[in-house]
């Protein structure tokens, strides 16, 4: 373990040297999007969650979104999950303690420099004779996440915001397809509410007859197709007294009445704005205000027959703040995801339903995984590029891992669209189908419709696009038992199911360099494409790839690449419908993936 105190002066912060080197390759911090490489080295990281912003650094989106709203943006450094926790190819690895601000500067040759602003430091530092014997000890004190539900492992989450009759019309097409649906995720099952911006949620979690009637009807009709529905609650609450449409619960009123809000400098609830409207954030200090929330959850949420939810946000807590323990929120700020992930444990384990609600939450710290259940990467635009789009996405996937988070998914297709008229960036059909090919080799194949949904290509826009999704939902259906496997081994050794090459092949120089492929566990290799076709109607989508040591077998075509004593670059054929995946030659995993896909229709090769 490691501490330090300061002599508590007016501006405290410590500051920590570790030593480093100059070829040191650095991992970790949480779920980092990094633009180019992983590795961390030359770079200072602030360890704070935050929105991760529109962009983060993309041109000419995030100059033209901080114009319209300063900060919006973001940046290469912005992350809903921040840890204080970092592993290098030397086998450093250390975190702190603290929920206050801190800065982890590796841009020193000869040092890594660690700032925290608090007047004491807590930390440990981690010994192991690998990178994976590094995660298990730091997930012994950051924790470990349980397995997603069984059921959720059998098909796709399917985002439909609209209608309920035009809902079920939609599933009937995806499984007139072939799809394998497990649940459909209605995030508007709230209300909604019209602003100059569009239609959006209405934060106030309670089953809205009006926007939806017929609810009960539709979680019946879709459960007794084997098909669960979940939704949305995020932690801030809208005044909707002034609404045309009346609400059958106002939990604003509630929760001023109980004064389960955060306050201001004057004693005041604390009103931010939120787009088109102001919120005010439930205190996660406040014993009662938690008791109340839970029972909303239990009430409302699970009583309106949601099989789990989106628990969004979370990375709202001003620094100004005043809280009912009266703790200093600028060191809560990065608690509070940590809070509501515990919350949101805490209503399951009451309910006796952990293991059967599917709950997923977008912000962390450094020790969410002991309380949360699955990570969403947040709201990546509907683009291929490695600023906020697929490439971003994948390197969040493959980075948050390092960090003791192993069970992350994304948006399918992100969420992001910037268009008008069509005009500016939205979700392409190519773009969309190679997302899906690479979700389907992760925790959960989940969609999204996103905020513009009529501007971008959807799983339903056409038959193309419904056999293409089909195809992989039974992709996903076929990997369930291996899933299965690793989220065992997840949770009792903190091992993520997607996982950087450099976990099974410490000893190879170039696996640490390669961060735009990565394993499913040890059997599995999934290199996406990350490009759209520039040349169509001539694509021929050939792959180059780094396979580690080893023969692996192509999924597709059962051709045998590789070479038993060192690792090299291939090139495969990826055409849509068939991304570069491989397993390993003689693999038990790889012979059942395959006979499974068989049985359920796909074409796929056992190695000669």
């Amino acid at each position: 373990s490691l501490s330090a105190e300061g002599d508590g002066g007016p501006f405290e912060r410590l500051v920590l040297q570790v030593a480093s080197s100059a070829n040191e390759a650095i991992y970790g911090m949480g779920e980092q999007f990094p633009h180019d490489r992983l590795n961390l080295k030359g770079r200072a990281i602030p360890v704070l969650v935050q929105e991760g912003g529109i962009g983060r650094g993309h041109l000419p989106i995030t100059p033209s979104v901080n114009q319209a709203s300063p900060g919006s943006g973001g940046s290469e450094d912005s992350t809903y999950y921040a840890a204080a926790h970092y592993l290098t190819s030397e086998l450093r690895s250390l975190f702190l303690e603290n929920t206050e601000y801190a800065r982890f500067d590796f841009r020193q040759d000869d040092r890594t420099r660690i700032l925290l602003q608090a007047e004491q430091m807590r930390g440990r530092i981690l010994q192991g004779e690998s990178p994976l014997e590094l995660i298990e000890r730091f997930t012994s004190w950051a924790g470990r996440m349980p397995p997603l539900p069984a059921w959720s492992q059998q098909g796709a989450i399917v985002a439909l915001a609209r209608p309920l009759e035009e809902s079920l019309e939609i599933v009937a097409s995806l499984r007139a397809s072939g799809a394998s649906i497990a649940g459909v995720w209605n995030q508007t099952w709230s209300g909604v509410a019209n602003t100059f911006i569009g239609e959006q949620v209405l934060w106030n979690w309670v089953q809205n007859p009006v926007h939806h009637p017929g609810w009960d009807g539709f979680v019946q009709t879709l459960e007794a197709e084997g098909t669960r529905v979940l939704c949305y609650v995020n932690p801030m609450f809208r005044d909707v007294s002034m609404l045309e449409d009346p609400v059958s619960r106002d939990l604003f009123s509630e929760g001023i009445a109980g004064d389960f809000f955060i306050h201001d400098a004057e004693g005041q609830p604390y009103m931010m704005p939120v787009t088109a409207f102001d919120v005010t954030l439930l205190d996660l200090s406040n014993e009662d205000a938690r008791r109340w929330m839970k029972a909303v959850l239990r009430e409302e949420v699970m009583g309106a027959g949601c099989s789990g939810w989106m628990a969004d946000f979370a990375e709202a807590l001003p620094f100004d703040a005043r809280l009912a323990s009266g703790a200093p929120a600028s060191a809560w700020h990065n608690r509070y995801p940590v809070e509501w992930a515990r919350l949101q444990r805490e209503a399951l384990e009451e309910s006796d339903a952990l293991g059967e609600m599917l709950v997923f939450s977008r912000s962390g710290h450094t020790r969410s995984p002991r309380h949360a259940m699955l990570i969403w990467e947040g709201d990546q635009l509907t683009t291929w590029d490695k600023y906020d789009g697929l490439v971003s996405a994948l390197h969040g996937l493959v980075s948050a891992g390092l960090s003791g988070i192993s069970l992350v998914h994304s948006d399918t297709g992100g969420y992001t669209s910037l268009s008008t008229a069509d005009l500016g960036y939205s979700r392409e059909s190519e773009q969309l189908k190679r997302w899906t090919e690479m979700n389907a080799f992760t925790a959960l194949l989940r969609t999204h419709e996103g905020n513009q949904p009529g501007q971008n290509a959807q799983i339903y826009s056409d038959d193309e696009a419904l056999n293409h999704f089909a195809r992989f939902t039974k992709v996903y259906q076929a990997l369930a038992f291996y899933r299965a496997q690793l989220m065992q081994e997840a949770s009792e050794k903190g091992w993520p199911l997607v996982r950087h090459l450099l976990l099974h092949y410490p000893e190879d120089e170039e696996a640490w360099r390669v961060d735009d492929q990565f394993l499913l566990g040890s059997e599995i290799l999934v290199a996406p494409i990350k490009n759209k076709c520039w040349t169509w109607p001539v694509c021929p989508y050939d792959k180059e790839l780094y396979l580690p040591a080893g023969q692996w077998v192509h999924l597709w075509s059962g051709a045998v690449m590789g070479d038993d004593s060192t690792g090299g670059r291939v090139n495969i054929a990826a055409p849509i419908g068939e991304p570069a995946v491989f397993y390993r030659r003689g693999s038990e995993v790889g012979a059942r993936l395959v006979q499974n896909l068989r049985d359920l229709g796909i074409d796929a090769a056992a190695s000669p």
